[in-house]
């Protein structure tokens, strides 16, 4: 067995972190980057219905010191137990053997809180990490589905969550809110503000600066998700047609398909004209070269949208509907607010006949407030004793 190391944290995902096709997956990958560059040494749970792929698994192990894949299992039988579907499908988080003693153990979401009921689990302290209020993130997708089965089952896990999430915020010593707005509520509805800080999407690549000079759209997102796929329906439906007449006006969809197939997207989104469509790309940084506006017409979802954070580090103008850009702290000075059809189309019009120097101050303010809210400093606060040691 290795000699303990001073400096140890335990990192439980309820998926695997890599390739970051959508936002809570970058969130846990770039911060473990983070954690590793303040010299902690890292061990990772991550529960899975199916084994990764032994290059990302090669690739993931070089930040980590130690790597656990936990079997994902759903059962029907599961939808009439008192805990969410979510928590129960991870139950054999509960039979991991653990070795070494943690100084923290960090919970990504409350989902995979059946680990505090691993008798093996030595930890000085335990943090969450809160990527949505989840009781209202059910039951904005119960809102965002058409499915009557969705629908029931989204509900269901939403009345069930308000109690587990805060049973398992109780026997956190730490609680990280990405979201702002969410930390307030949770100051204001809970006795837990003592512990709870706002800790925000990590950022370790540079901001870049583009040209701006095309009339490319693009949109970024897990089509999976039904919230996402209504965003970009509803975007295609009542905004996109008023503009294919634009002059070399088009829309990049660049889309993680979960566990569809890439045909189901392309029968469901090949109709549209002037549009292209890419599936589980890992590399993104040619479409936002490409582009010249980020949007994100999302209209029901919680937490921050770490697609509209990305979108302003990597040199795009980003127009957004309030719930698209939640969370962040951006204010009317760093991106184009837009919840209508006529103002999705006046704000993308309106940045076309821009200059780039003018684009360029739109983007440049919200790079400039991401810049100021680094989250590597809050993480050194919050680490500072176990840092002493080092």
């Amino acid at each position: 067995m290795k000699p303990q190391s001073q400096n140890k944290i335990l990192i439980v995902s309820s998926f695997f972190p890599f390739p970051s096709f959508f936002g809570g997956a970058y969130d846990v990958f770039e911060r473990i980057k983070g954690l590793k560059s303040l010299g902690f040494e890292i061990d990772l749970i991550c529960t899975c219905k199916t084994i990764p792929k032994e290059e990302d698994i090669d690739f993931v192990k070089t930040y980590i010191e130690e790597l656990f894949l936990v079997e994902r299992k759903n059962r029907l039988l599961d939808l009439f137990n008192l805990k969410p579907l979510q928590v129960i499908s991870r139950n054999e988080l509960k039979n991991v053997v653990l070795h070494q003693k943690y100084n923290y153990t960090i919970l990504e979401s409350e989902c995979v809180g059946l680990i505090l009921e691993n008798k093996s689990l030595r930890t000085d302290e335990v943090i969450v990490r809160i990527h949505n209020n989840e009781s209202k993130y059910f039951r904005e997708l119960a809102y965002s589905t058409h499915s009557f089965f969705n629908k029931l089952y989204y509900f269901q896990e939403s009345f069930k969550y308000n109690y587990f999430s805060f049973n398992i915020f109780s026997k956190a010593d730490r609680l990280w809110f990405i979201s702002k707005e969410e930390l307030v509520q949770n100051e204001l509805n809970t006795s837990m503000g003592y512990k709870s800080t706002h800790l925000p999407s990590p950022i370790n690549d540079p901001f870049l600066k583009q040209e701006l000079s095309s009339k490319t759209v693009l949109f970024i997102g897990a089509l999976f998700m039904p919230n996402n796929i209504e965003a970009l329906l509803w975007y295609l439906d009542f905004v996109h047609p008023f503009l294919v007449k634009e002059e070399n006006y088009k829309l990049i969809i660049v889309g993680s398909t979960g566990e569809f197939t890439e045909d189901y997207f392309r029968k469901k989104l090949n109709h549209y004209s002037n549009i292209e469509l890419f599936f589980n790309a890992k590399e993104l940084d040619l479409f936002y070269a490409q582009s010249t506006v980020f949007i994100n017409p999302m209209f029901h979802g919680t937490g921050v949208k770490l697609k509209s954070i990305n979108a302003i580090v990597n040199g795009l103008p980003l127009i957004a509907t309030t719930i698209g850009a939640e969370g962040i702290g951006l204010d009317g000075e760093m991106y184009f607010e837009a919840n209508t059809p006529t103002e999705f189309i006046t704000s993308i019009l309106a940045v076309f006949n821009l200059s780039p120097a003018e684009k360029h101050v739109k983007v440049s303010a919200a790079q400039s407030y991401l810049l100021n809210v680094n989250y590597l400093s809050i993480l050194k606060k919050e680490f500072k004793e176990c840092l002493k040691t080092r």
